[in-house]
Parts: C-alpha cells; structure tokens; sequence
C-alpha cells in the first residue's frame, strides 16, 4: 500500500510545533515561525536561540504575519533573509557535487573552505537542509559507490578501495549495515537469498525499501514504482524477491514519514534532496522495524491467583 504524506502535516498543531522548537527540528523550518512576546522576535524552529518559556510563545504561518502583528525578525537565524538563504543552498548543493564526483571522501574542512564557511557554521549549515550531517552524505556516497562498484569489479577489494574505504577491516564491519548482505552475496546479485521489498510514498516521489534477514540492503527512489522494481531486479537478479507482508511495510510507511526533508531541502535540486532522503530512510527503518514488532506481540496473559 502506497501511502502519500507531507512534512506539513507534522506541525499542524501547537504542540507539534512547540515540540519542533524544542528538538531546533530544521525539517520544520518554512513550515511556521514562533515569536517570543517577551522579546517581539520571530524565528525559525531550528533557530540556535536560548528556548523561550511556553507561555511566552506564539505560532504564526509565515514571517509576514508574525510582522504585521509588530515583531522583528531574529537577528541569528535571519527568518526573512531569502537571499542568504538562496546562497547557502548553493553552497550545500555545491558541497554535494563535491561528494558525490570526488574519487576519494574529502574531509569537512576542505568542504567547508571549498564553500567558503567555517567548519562549525557549514557542519550546521548543511544539516538544516539536508537534515543529515555531511559525514553521513559522505558516508552514504561512499557506500553508494561500493554499491556500484561490487558487480562491477575484478574482485571483492578492487570495489572496496576504489570506493574510498582504506581497510578491508572497516570495510567487512561496516558490510551488513550497507549492503545488507554479504560483499559476496551482493555481487552475486544476491544469490540463493530472499529479499521482502514494499513502496511507500513520501514527498520527493516513490520509495522502494528492500531488505534481507539482515538488514536493508537497498532505498530506492524515482519518479515511477515500474522504474524502481525494474531496478530492484537488476540489482538483485538471482534473489527470490518477495512483496513485504502489511507489518513491514507499515513500518517502512512510518520510516519514510519519519525522513521527509526539511523544508529548507525545496531548495536543493531533487537528485540531491533524493539522496539525503535515502540516507534517513535506511537509517529509520531499522527503528520502525522494531517498534512495530513491539507493537504487534501479544502480551502474555497475567497468571490469575
């Protein structure tokens, strides 16, 4: 079952937002502004500002109401700077293409001086985007490439060091998490193993997660559900690939809803807004997985006296 869902939806009510507020939750950020009566300023929710008294914090829809009502805008986190903020985006987005074409991982402070900021304000920068951390940006385009690069290469290591990972050791632990299998399996299109998959909706389009007994092993994201299972195939051509049963793929249904971008995400283009959400999607499911098997055992009866 597909299910469509919005970040917006998220923040509707009072206390989603002031919740928002109290996590500088930069997902919800476009989303509402809040003002603190005491001092007549409005900011964003991820605004970095000492966290005001509840009773002195009012909810507005946009920083055009918050104004007519006599409030200024924050001087941190600059609630109607469009254009900083058209500049930032590019330097997010330009950090990304950095990531994704560089042969070898860059550190974060030869991304944040090839953008121009310093590190703390780009590593801050670049989550409230992306809402993930440009460590996990590299690491995910580091593991995309070993993806990539297993059915591909002449052997096993060939993929592992041409992909940026300097040790078979950091490799081999890190092996499940990514790929969900084994290096081995992986190459061999997932051979002899079974993978459940299911398409949730979210708001960049479908996403098809798919997963073995060990983990995931692939998010898949696009424009059409056909694309993504043809995908999937290829990818895992000698697998018995499975629908996913109505637990895992209400699960999954939660994680994607979980990931949705910030709204500050709108304005990077969509490859790179996909990938982000790819990244919390894998991470997310694990956890709604679980969450949901709590939620479906039985309680076991209570012996009666």
């Amino acid at each position: 079952m597909t299910v469509t869902t919005t970040a917006a939806t998220l923040y509707t009510g009072d206390e989603a937002r002031w919740r928002a507020v109290r996590e500088r939750d930069a997902r919800a950020d476009g989303h509402f502004y809040y003002v603190v009566v005491t001092t007549g300023v409005y900011s964003r929710p991820s605004c970095t500002v000492k966290l005001a008294r509840r009773e002195n914090v009012r909810f507005f829809r946009a920083p055009e109401d918050a104004r007519a009502e006599g409030y200024r805008p924050c001087r941190r986190c600059c609630p109607d700077d469009s254009h900083r903020h058209a500049a930032a985006a590019e330097a997010v987005a330009r950090a990304c293409r950095i990531i994704d074409e560089a042969p070898l991982p860059p550190s974060l402070d030869e991304l944040a001086r090839e953008v121009g900021y310093s590190r703390f304000h780009f590593h801050r920068l670049f989550k409230s985007f992306t809402g993930i951390t440009p460590h996990a940006y590299l690491a995910a385009a580091r593991a995309r490439r070993v993806r990539e690069a297993l059915p591909l290469s002449g052997t096993i290591a060939d993929a592992m060091y041409s992909s940026g990972f300097n040790s078979g050791g950091h490799f081999y632990a890190a092996a499940t998490e990514i790929l969900g299998m084994t290096p081995k399996t992986y190459r061999a299109g997932g051979d002899g193993t079974e993978i459940r998959y299911t398409v949730a909706g979210s708001s960049l389009g479908p996403v098809l997660v798919a997963a073995t007994d060990k983990g995931v092993c692939g998010v898949l994201t696009g424009d059409e559900v056909t694309a993504l299972l043809h995908r999937l195939h290829t990818m895992f051509r000698h697998a018995r690939l499975v629908r996913a049963d109505d637990d895992f793929a209400a699960a999954v249904a939660a994680a994607v809803r979980e990931a949705e971008p910030p709204q500050l995400a709108r304005e990077l283009p969509l490859r790179i807004r996909r990938s982000a959400l790819s990244v919390r999607v894998r991470r997310a499911v694990p956890t709604a997985l679980a969450v949901r098997v709590r939620l479906t055992v039985p309680t076991a009866p209570v012996p009666s006296r």
